[in-house]
């Protein structure tokens, strides 16, 4: 399949708009990928979805001896139907979540019809996930992916990327929701007699800002905040939400300890907390780096240097690092502007990443980043 090909198919998928929670449409586009996985000689399991989610779909393919791989992609994007429009300008094809990460999913897709249309048997089990949760953190699906994961030698992750570069680390996160109760008066005749929420929450707010540490790569952000009713109540109630990223899982954990154990420093007000890290980091450990290795070597050879990044936002590759599995990231599609009505990709780079994806899949299938037996 050449990059044009390749764009056809996954228009195919960009066509079915499917923002998380969508469950009609992503149910629309599980059957058409599981049509399209069927005839590639998978075993297919369809996860029913839960909690106001869409289903999740698992395809496994059986191989030899070898430790096997697994591939795990996202099939939820971000806007709102008819946010992004389908068009093309020169090399730059824009759709609703075609880089994050349709593009991706439909790319490890691409790699199991040309590795079976060869007829030869793979050299260890390969198994996909397409799973409807991950850009709200993946709350019905993680815990599925971390068992797939187990069972496998190394995950692949083919999240998008903005140049020929794969990603080693990805910062873990974790979100919070604080609310403070007080107590109403009227802002004139009974001040004295009101507690303001709306005033500690501000003290809050102060107190998580001081969480952050640019230097050691965590960042404690209040991207929401609600509170009171009218200007002349003292306002009995107030709220803030909260996402922190972490470098370092120690540190992460820290903060939460700070942020659970937060008391009310007014008198009359308390605080309640609620929330958790979602995901660890993504760590860049000695079979990271070889996977890293033999992804340079592999895009190398095909007349393209490869480089090595890191990134700020997590993905599913979290989860399967975290339970012990060597995990490349950023193997997708190449483009940018993604949760944007800009999100595009770059055509031109279609094929080669698919070959990238598909030589890592069929090396690490059959043996393990560092060639030792855990």
């Amino acid at each position: 399949m050449d990059s044009e090909d390749i764009l056809r198919g996954l228009l195919e998928w960009v066509a079915i708009e499917t923002p998380t929670g969508h469950v009609e449409n992503i149910g629309k586009l599980v059957d058409l990928i599981a049509r399209q996985l069927l005839p590639l000689g998978a075993s297919l399991e369809r996860v029913p979805g839960r909690d106001g989610m869409g289903d999740h779909l698992i395809a496994r393919f059986a191989g030899g001896s070898g430790p096997g791989v697994l591939v795990t992609s996202h099939i939820d994007t971000v806007c709102e139907p008819g946010a992004v429009a389908i068009r093309r300008k020169d090399d730059r094809q824009y759709g609703p979540g075609i880089a994050d990460m349709k593009g991706g999913g439909f790319l490890a897709l691409c790699a199991m019809r040309n590795i079976t249309a060869t007829g030869g048997r793979l050299p260890g089990p390969v198994t996909l996930i397409f799973n409807s949760d991950e850009e709200i953190g993946s709350p019905t699906s993680s815990k599925l992916i971390q068992a797939e994961a187990r069972r496998h030698g190394a995950a692949l992750i083919p999240e998008p990327a903005r140049g020929d570069e794969v990603i080693t680390f990805r910062k873990g996160r974790a979100k919070y929701r604080l609310q403070i109760t007080g107590r109403e008066a009227h802002a004139g005749s009974a001040f004295a007699d009101g507690r303001s929420a709306i005033s500690e929450l501000g003290r809050v707010i102060a107190r998580l800002d001081a969480m952050t540490d640019l230097a050691g790569g965590t960042t404690v952000n209040v991207g929401r905040v609600q509170g009171g009713t009218e200007p002349n109540v003292v306002a009995g109630k107030a709220s803030c939400e909260v996402d922190v990223r972490f470098a370092d899982d120690r540190l992460g954990q820290e903060v939460e300890q700070a942020i659970l154990a937060m008391c009310a420093e007014g008198d009359g007000t308390r605080i309640e907390v609620k929330g958790e890290i979602e995901k660890p980091c993504l760590a860049r450990t000695e079979a990271t780096l070889a996977l890293c290795e033999a992804a340079r070597q592999i895009n190398q050879a095909a007349g393209w240097p490869l480089a090595e990044t890191r990134s700020g936002g997590g993905s599913d590759g979290n989860f399967t690092s975290t339970v012990g599995v060597p995990t490349l990231d950023g193997l997708g599609v190449i483009g940018n502007d993604w949760h944007s009505p800009q999100e595009h990709i770059l055509v031109g780079c279609l094929a080669r990443r698919e070959m990238l994806l598909r030589q890592l899949i069929l090396r690490f299938a059959g043996e393990r980043p560092l060639g030792k037996t855990p």
